[in-house]
């Protein structure tokens, strides 16, 4: 592969000391624009949703077009690394989730595209708002993205905790449907003296939140999790004489497909409209986030266990899915695609965790492995 491993590393670096929230990511996909111009110049750039383009690498003859994806956003957590002479120059925002790796990866396959494919094109998606769950859903409704019509899509997440250059896949479920929603209750505030000449929430978000524990059980299975899991409650305000009027009650819901969650939230939401029906109260339901499930099909489950054994690496067939969320299965839904992680190394803080920072040492592997599945998807 002819690609500058220095300048890779040097364009990772930059990315990690000016991290961007989701939406909010303009500056750095002006900067992966300006590098790409530079240093691995596309046939063309196609706008998408918000800060989000695609650089597309035209082959030489018609033929399949293969999409990778990596993430533009960074994640509002303070890092930590005080020793690192790259660390976040914006106080509150950091790269914790390696997204900037996951650029440095892309831009490495970019310019290993300066000879083009024989036959067919390259696509390679700088997606915003992974975090938040909505933008690659964005991406693929917006209407250039019918320019693109991918054949095969493939994202990979780097992954603290496994061995350095391991590929972990699975077929099926790689990354879990994740749905973040609010049930909020309001009635009417009284002295707390004469509760009754009010309706207070107090009680049916106390019952929600237990009832939370009993759908939970009733859905997790020893061979198909599914977790029910309270995150946030507000009600009323710090003071001794009021009985409040509103209040609400945050929830995760998780499983390995839509259905378990859909039915977990149904049985939620059921059971807070009699609560809000017994206590006299309005019910409103709000979902803030939602993670389609990623679905790793067969054909390109296959092309990644093949792309590990060509370049000699070691292949982890993953016996359950993960447990966290990824908008990658918003073009799994729709595209035929897997998803697919890369070991950073077993002694390694958590991703999302103020100390995380993406190692250089895999660039190589995950350029490797994309360049592998681009021959062999457009083959």
């Amino acid at each position: 592969m002819d690609i500058d491993l220095d300048r890779l590393i040097a364009l990772r670096h930059w990315l990690h000391a000016h991290p961007e929230l989701s939406r909010d990511e303009t500056e750095t996909a002006q900067h992966m624009r300006r590098f790409l111009a530079e240093h691995a110049k596309p046939d063309r750039i196609i706008p998408l949703d918000g800060a989000g383009f695609a650089a597309v690498y035209d082959g030489a003859l018609p033929g399949k077009t293969v999409l990778l994806r990596c993430e533009l956003d960074a994640l509002p957590i303070h890092e930590l690394n005080t020793d690192l002479p790259y660390r976040s120059t914006r106080d509150g925002i950091g790269h914790k989730c390696g997204h900037d790796g996951h650029m440095a990866i892309l831009a490495g396959v970019a310019q290993s595209l300066a000879i083009r494919p024989k036959s067919g094109r390259v696509v390679l998606l700088f997606q915003p708002d992974e975090e938040t769950g909505t933008g690659a859903r964005q991406c693929c409704l917006h209407e250039n993205f019918t320019q693109i019509a991918p054949d095969f899509v493939f994202a990979l997440h780097n992954l603290p905790g496994f061995p350095k250059d391991q590929v972990i896949c699975r077929l099926g479920t790689f990354a879990s449907h994740v749905k973040y929603a609010a049930i909020k209750l309001s009635g009417k505030e009284a002295h707390s003296a004469q509760p009754e000449t009010g309706a207070s929430p107090a009680f049916a978000l106390a019952e929600v939140t237990l009832k939370a524990r009993d759908i939970q059980a009733k859905y997790d299975q020893p061979d198909r999790y599914a977790l029910v899991v309270p995150v946030y409650c507000q009600m009323g305000v710090q003071a001794s004489g009021i009985s409040p009027a509103k209040g609400e009650a945050h929830f995760t819901l998780r499983a390995s497909d839509s259905a378990t969650v859909e039915f977990m939230w149904r049985d939620l939401t059921d059971f807070a409209q009699a609560k809000a029906a017994q206590y006299g109260l309005a019910l409103e339901l709000q979902t803030n986030e939602e993670f389609a499930a990623t679905i790793n099909g067969q054909i390109p489950v296959d092309m990644i266990r093949q792309a590990a054994a060509t370049l000699g690496l070691g292949f982890i067939d993953k016996a359950t899915p993960f447990r966290w969320g990824e908008d990658f299965g918003e073009l799994t839904q729709r595209h035929c695609g897997a998803m697919f992680g890369l070991g950073a190394g077993e002694n390694r803080p958590d991703l999302h965790n103020p100390d995380y920072d993406f190692p250089d040492e895999i660039l190589q592997s995950g350029i490797a492995m994309f360049v592998a599945l681009v021959k062999s998807a457009l083959a």
